[in-house]
């Protein structure tokens, strides 16, 4: 079991970094989103619902830029415009959905409920759907690095 484990993250170099990366930009996009939701309800500024947009809006954006530096240094072959550009489109998309997704389970299933447990339900599907659409598309549109493609094709 363990050597194929082994062979499968061999063979598959490119997605685990990526996962990887993501998971840990997860961690920052979830405290900095919690943070800035609670701090806007706190103050007073905006209601539960617009509240967890803004917050989800800011640990995105960080996201983006500390995934984007990490991935081009471990997945993708360099940082260059085309890089950049293809990075921002999808990043771009992925927010799109993230925040529709955000909307629909904080206003329309949850109906403005302020609660943790909230929270963790709209961040988590905010998460997992935008990753897999922006992973295949990413994978499709940059070049990876030499070394992650050179284990796959040696196989």
């Amino acid at each position: 079991m363990i050597s194929f484990v082994k062979k499968w993250i061999s063979e598959h170099k490119s997605f685990v970094n990526y996962f990887l990366i993501s998971c840990f930009v997860t961690v920052l996009d979830i405290a900095v989103s919690f943070a800035v939701e609670k701090g806007l309800l706190a103050m007073g500024l905006l209601e539960a619902s617009k509240a967890s947009l803004a917050g989800n809006a800011c640990g995105v954006v960080i996201g983006f830029i500390v995934q984007y530096f990490l991935c081009t240094k471990k997945v993708y072959a360099g940082s260059n415009f085309k890089t950049l550009l293809i990075f921002f489109l999808t990043w771009l998309m992925g927010l799109g959905i993230a925040e529709a997704v955000i909307y629909v389970v904080r206003t329309l299933i949850f109906h403005d409920a302020d609660g943790l447990i909230y929270f963790a339900i709209g961040k988590a599907c905010s998460i997992a759907i935008p990753f897999f659409i922006t992973y295949f598309i990413r994978k499709i549109l940059i070049p990876e690095k030499e070394s992650n493609v050179q284990k796959e094709n040696a196989q």
